[in-house]
């Protein structure tokens, strides 16, 4: 767009040099605020009440507000009741209504909760405040959450206020109103750092919640690009999903999209029905419940689509010898019957023209990407493929090689080719779950066959990379490679979980890199010992939080409890960081630019 068209739709917003002033003034107060904090999380896999939960109490954020806000003047029950209340409103208020001092309990929780809500807003501009409030509430909150209302003038006013909500019957919705913006304010930016999908059953539920929050990026995981390839059209990437769900015991994320595995069933029950499939167990870690009738049809399912799946990737490796992965062809004529044909053909149509998957895979597509560069760190999923005497390995897609972050460029353009049709792009998507020099699969084999049929559990070789990233110049240099020099600038990936109980840790590199996969999902607690990671950046440091594999969000709601968290500071800035020093910050600053330019043609008329 030319300077020109520029200017005539600015003076459309701005209708007076006045109006412009007040804008220049309004964007220039915003650089020199602290900047908004950031939260970090990997490798969510379906744990949906964990995550929400981590969501809810913002990492364990909103726990310190309540501490800063009420220190001693509140017993630790009613801290904890406070903090249940913000939590999960609608599910607290219910024990509450109709009680005899239900009234009192609504005005006691009122005063509180604007409390912490000033806290919580304290970093923010009026305005951004403002814009976050709920419509049918933003004139009463904006008086409550800006009033000095211990001032003897306005005390009655503000004391009036809370009254009015309780006596008009309004408070379970004011406060649920109240509650959903201290949650809001206390994380300003998420970012998902891949693998929502599988093993747990919740991965719909978070993406209904992703798809609502008001500000995320998604830096996609093997298992993302392994659904999206199954929505996709791509008849391994479906298998794959199936075999994963079936595996872990869990088919209710399948059942959630309404995808109908019932052709499978018969198949398995015909195909299959004498046989025991011993190899094929099913993990108990979740104990997962579903309408099929028992754990032996489940095998027989697993064995069924396994067998399918082996037969597509063989034929996906021998049309694709660009994959260079003709040491995991099986057989030559190791192809599909026609019942195999003609039901893989049904269970792709169910993933390609189911509407809600394709509303999420819409979502992950705008909001989600290879990789994020992001207040100068540098945000991948897996990592980038090396040699083993550090240089970025070339990796071949269709007749050209690329390498470091040509490669992970070129990647995110496949998969939004894949998106619109591509073939290529689409038979790719598998290479991208499991080929050899993935990015997002950063091993050299998925050893599928010699688990299930030879009993033999072959080692999967890490990408060379895991080894280099532990040297602080090797890291420098791939944020090189993706144009970060920064100070403080640090590369997180996820992908690989973090084993804490056998003295593994998140960081390296002199924390130029850090992990942040700390077994979110219940399979990966028993190997991590702890309960996933969450990595926060405020305008002070870098916080990394680990969280406790026990929880249940009963309990919080029953007994004030939480989720248990440790939060340990990996290091602080020499300066407190202001949004004049982030991404927004430049973008602001490009409009403060454009805005004086037109300030300048205003007065020249």
């Amino acid at each position: 767009m030319e300077g020109k068209e520029v200017y005539e739709l600015l003076a459309k917003q701005f209708s007076t040099p006045q109006e412009v002033m007040t804008e220049i003034i309004n964007l220039g107060a915003i650089l020199n605020l602290p900047k908004g904090t950031e939260h970090f999380v990997s490798d969510l896999h379906g744990e949906s009440e964990t995550f929400l939960h981590i969501l809810r109490n913002a990492s364990g954020v909103i726990r310190t507000k309540i501490e800063l806000a009420f220190g001693d003047t509140l017993t630790a029950e009613e801290k904890g009741e406070l903090a249940t209340l913000i939590y999960y409103p609608e599910k607290y208020l219910e024990k509450i209504k109709g009680t005899e001092n239900a009234d009192d309990f609504y005005k006691t929780a009122l005063y509180r909760l604007v409390d912490v809500c000033k806290l919580a807003a304290a970093k923010y501009t009026r305005s951004k405040v403002r814009k976050a409030l709920p419509k049918d509430y933003q004139y009463i909150i904006d008086e409550l959450v800006n009033m000095p209302y211990h001032s003897i003038t306005k005390s009655e006013y503000y004391s009036n206020i809370i009254s009015g909500i309780v006596e008009l019957g309004n408070a379970d919705k004011f406060i649920g109103a109240m509650c959903s913006l201290i949650q809001r304010l206390a994380v300003d930016h998420l970012h998902i750092v891949g693998d929502i999908y599988d093993r747990g059953n919740g991965a719909d539920k978070i993406m209904d919640k992703l798809a609502q929050y008001h500000s995320v990026d998604i830096q996609w995981g093997n298992h993302d690009v392994l659904w999206l390839g199954a929505h996709f059209g791509n008849e391994a990437c479906v298998c794959n999903v199936i075999r994963i769900n079936c595996t872990y015991r869990n088919l209710q994320v399948i059942e959630n999209y309404g995808i109908n595995l019932r052709p499978l069933m018969a198949f398995a029950l015909e195909e299959y029905g004498d046989d025991p499939c011993d190899t094929f167990k099913i993990s108990d870690v979740y104990g997962g419940e579903s309408d099929f009738e028992s754990n032996d049809l489940l095998l027989k399912m697993t064995k069924a689509i396994t067998v399918i799946q082996l037969k597509l990737e063989n034929a996906l490796i021998k049309r694709h010898g660009e994959f260079e992965m003709d040491d995991r062809i099986l057989y030559p004529s190791f192809t599909l019957t026609k019942k195999e044909r003609a039901l893989i053909g049904l269970l792709t149509e169910e993933f390609t023209n189911n509407k809600r998957l394709a509303a999420h895979a819409g979502f992950l597509l705008r909001r989600g990407s290879m990789y994020k560069c992001y207040n100068g760190n540098l945000l991948m999923h897996g990592c980038v493929p090396t040699e083993t005497d550090g240089s970025f390995s070339e990796v071949i897609v269709g007749d050209k090689r690329y390498k470091g972050k040509a490669l992970y460029d070129r990647l995110d353009a496949l998969v939004r080719a894949a998106s619109r049709g591509d073939r290529y792009s689409r038979e790719y998507m598998w290479y991208l779950w499991c080929g050899k020099k993935s990015p997002l699969y950063g091993r050299d084999k998925m050893c599928v066959y010699t688990k299930y049929f030879e009993g033999i559990a072959e080692k999967e070789n890490k990408d060379p990379y895991y080894d280099r990233i532990k040297d602080e110049d090797f890291c420098k240099k791939v944020l090189a490679e993706f144009g970060l020099y920064g100070e403080y600038s640090v590369i997180v990936n996820g992908h690989m979980p973090v084993k804490v109980k056998d003295g593994e840790k998140p960081e390296s590199g002199n924390c130029r890199h850090i992990t942040i996969d700390g077994g979110l999902s219940k399979a990966y607690h028993e190997k991590t010992g702890i309960g996933g990671y969450t990595l926060i950046n405020n305008s002070e440091g870098l916080y990394l939080v680990s969280h406790s594999p026990e929880f249940s969000s009963k309990d919080v709601i029953d007994h004030f409890s939480d989720l248990k968290s440790e939060s340990r500071k990996l290091f602080s800035y020499k300066k407190r960081i202001l949004v004049k020093q982030t991404d927004k910050g430049a973008s602001l600053q490009r409009q403060i630019d454009v805005l004086k330019k037109m300030l300048k043609e205003y007065y020249k008329a």
